[in-house]
C-alpha cells in the first residue's frame, strides 16, 4: 500500500487520550529536520524490548496492534477468522518493493525501532507512554507491514546505517521517519541527521508535509531550528543638519500599530484526523477534518463495529 506523505492524525483515546486541534505546520521537505532536536543517542546500554508493551489490544475487539495494522494495510478485503486470527490478503512491503499473500510472511514494523526511540528519549518516558509508542495507530507512519526479511535487515538500525532497497521509497521513509520523531519529541543524533538530509533531498523540492499531531504525554516539544540570519548592521544615526532640527518619531496612533491582528481562531475548528483511524470510543458520532478538507465522522460501518473516521 502506498503510505501517505502527509500526516494529520486523530488519536486514539484508548491509547492517547482525546485528540485536540493541531496548528497545521507544512514544511517542504529539506525544512523538516528544522523541527527534531539533534542530540547524541544515550542509555542504551540500559534498554530492554520487554520496556514496550506491544501488540496491545486497546479496543477490546479481539484484534491486537499487529492483526489491526494487517486489516489497515490489506490490498483486498480480508474477513478475520476467530480470535482475529489472519493469514491471508494481499500486502505490498513497501522496504523492498514485494507483494505478499500470506500474514506469515510479514512483520509489522516500529518505523522508529524500540531501541532506537529507546536511544532517543524514551527512556525517560513512563511505562505507559512506551506502550503507547509500540502501539501508535493513531498516525499510519508508526507501524508498517513489510516483509520479515526487510524488517529483520533493518532490525534497529537508524538511516544512518540502513535504507530501504526500494529507493523509490527512500524520500517517503526518511519524511515518515522524521514525522515520527516530530510526534514523539524524539532526538536524532548527527549521522542520523546526516543521513536523512540524503534521503529528503530526493523527495520533490517543493512539495510540503503536514506534521503529525504530538503525542499526548510528550511534554518535551523540539523548538525549529531557525534559519540563521546575518546580524543586521546597525545604520549610522545621521546627525541634523544645522539648519534643520531633529524631529522626534510620531508615535502611531491606534488606527496605525503596526501590530498585525492575529488571525481568529474559530472554536468550532474540526480536528485534523486521519481518514480509516482508529477513533476513541468517547467522540463517537464527532466530526474531523482530513488534510484535505474533507469532513468525517467517527462510526461505525455496517460491517466493521469498531469505530473509526469515516465518510
Amino acid at each position: 500500500m502506498q503510505r501517505k506523505l502527509i500526516a494529520a492524525v486523530a488519536i486514539c483515546a484508548a491509547v492517547f487520550g482525546a485528540s485536540s486541534p493541531v496548528a497545521a505546520q507544512a514544511p517542504t521537505a529539506a525544512e523538516l529536520l528544522n523541527f527534531i532536536a539533534v542530540a547524541p543517542e544515550s542509555n542504551g546500554s540500559s534498554y530492554s524490548r520487554d520496556f514496550f508493551r506491544h501488540w496491545s489490544d486497546e479496543d477490546k475487539d479481539s484484534c491486537s496492534t499487529r492483526e489491526e495494522v494487517l486489516l489497515l494495510e490489506t490490498l483486498v478485503p480480508i474477513t478475520p477468522g476467530r480470535g482475529c486470527k489472519i493469514t491471508r490478503g494481499r500486502w505490498f512491503s513497501q522496504f523492498d518493493g514485494r507483494t505478499f499473500t500470506s500474514a506469515a510472511s510479514l512483520d509489522i514494523d516500529h518505523f522508529v525501532p524500540l531501541k532506537e526511540a529507546w536511544d532517543s528519549g524514551a527512556s525517560l518516558w513512563t511505562a505507559s507512554m512506551r506502550e503507547a509508542f509500540a502501539n501508535d495507530l493513531g498516525f499510519e507512519g508508526s507501524l508498517i507491514a513489510v516483509s520479515a526479511a526487510s524488517n529483520r535487515s533493518k532490525s534497529d538500525r537508524d538511516p544512518a546505517d540502513w535504507r530501504p532497497t526500494n529507493v523509490s521509497y527512500r524520500c517517503t521513509y526518511a519524511v515518515t521517519w522524521v514525522q515520527i520523531k516530530y510526534r514523539w519529541s524524539l532526538s536524532a543524533d548527527a549521522a542520523e541527521v546526516a543521513a536523512l538530509q540524503s534521503m529528503l533531498a530526493l523527495c520533490p523540492p517543493n512539495e510540503n508535509y503536514l506534521l503529525p499531531a504530538l503525542a499526548v504525554g510528550v511534554t518535551a516539544v523540539p523548538t525549529p531550528t531557525p534559519t540563521p540570519t546575518q546580524s543586521a548592521t546597525p545604520t549610522p544615526t545621521e546627525s541634523p543638519s544645522p539648519t534643520q532640527s531633529a524631529s522626534p518619531s510620531p508615535t502611531p496612533s491606534p488606527s496605525t500599530s503596526p501590530t498585525a491582528s492575529p488571525t481568529p481562531t474559530q472554536s468550532t475548528e474540526l480536528p485534523l484526523i486521519t481518514p480509516g483511524a482508529f477513533c476513541a470510543r468517547s467522540a463517537e458520532g464527532t466530526q474531523g477534518r482530513s488534510a484535505n478538507g474533507t469532513i468525517y465522522t467517527c462510526k461505525t460501518s455496517s460491517t466493521d463495529t469498531r469505530l473509526r473516521w469515516r465518510r
